[in-house]
C-alpha cells in the first residue's frame, strides 16, 4: 500500500504546486513586477504538470496488475481520486495554456 501512498501524494503534490506556481506567475506577470520570473515560475507549473501525468501512467499501471482482485484499496482510492485529479488537471492546464 506505501506505493500507492507515494504515488498519489506525488500526483497531488505536482497538482497542488503546478496551481499554485501559476497563480505566481499569473500576480507577477499582473503586477509588472518581473516577466522574466513570472516566466519562470510558468514553466515550472508546465514542468510539475507533465510530472503528474508521469506518475499518473505508473498509478494506473500499478492498478491494472491487481485487475483480478474484486476490491482492492488501490482500485477503491483509484475511483474517488481519479476524476478530482483530472479535473484539477486540466483547469491547472488550461490556465498555463492561457498564460
Amino acid at each position: 500500500m506505501k506505493k500507492y501512498k507515494a504515488l498519489y501524494k506525488g500526483m497531488y503534490d505536482d497538482l497542488k504546486d503546478a496551481e499554485m506556481m501559476i497563480k505566481y506567475a499569473y500576480e507577477i506577470k499582473e503586477h509588472e513586477e518581473d516577466e522574466h520570473l513570472a516566466n519562470e515560475l510558468a514553466k515550472y507549473a508546465q514542468y510539475r504538470l507533465e510530472h503528474f501525468l508521469d506518475f499518473h501512467k505508473i498509478f494506473e499501471s500499478e492498478v491494472e496488475k491487481e485487475k483480478d482482485e474484486k476490491e482492492t484499496v488501490a482500485h477503491c482510492m483509484w475511483e474517488e481520486t481519479h476524476k478530482m485529479m483530472q479535473e484539477w488537471y486540466a483547469k491547472i492546464k488550461h490556465k498555463i495554456e492561457k498564460y
